[in-house]
């Protein structure tokens, strides 16, 4: 008995210290469409809260935490966590959030196609500009 209970601790710490392989990624189907892809989003979207019948603001418009998407999108990117690859990434959601924000002020998009899109997106803010811009993201 004392020796099933060994083999069995020394298989569990055999185990130990190894990642499981990762999970291929699967292609849509040409049935699927891009609005609702396989993947989950890191970070999910956030929505702000609003007055009913009122325009959608910078101040109201979807919101990705985009430390924790660029934490998620470059690892294994920098030789360093929080790297020259994440500072690039941060920077670029910075950038890209605030041309979404001024679009949005100017009410160049509509309310349904910037929450289709923020739901839709698995790369945060850039996602969210290309599906507006109804180019692939």
């Amino acid at each position: 008995m004392r020796g099933k209970v060994i083999l069995l601790a020394l298989a569990l710490l055999a185990g130990c210290g190894h990642e499981p392989a990762p999970k291929p990624q699967t292609e849509a189907s040409p049935t699927q469409s891009a609005e609702h892809p396989n993947t989950p989003q890191v970070p999910p979207v956030e929505f702000g809260r609003r007055k009913p019948n009122t325009p959608m603001t910078h101040d109201t418009m979807p919101l990705f935490d985009t430390v924790t998407y660029c934490v998620w999108a470059t690892r294994g990117k920098d030789k360093v966590p929080k790297g020259p690859v994440y500072e690039q990434c941060v920077e670029d959601q910075g950038h890209t959030k605030f041309l979404l924000a001024q679009s949005i002020d100017a009410q160049k998009f509509k309310e349904a196609d910037i929450i289709r899109c923020a739901k839709a997106t698995r790369t945060a803010y850039q996602g969210m500009w290309y599906c507006l811009n109804g180019q692939e993201f």
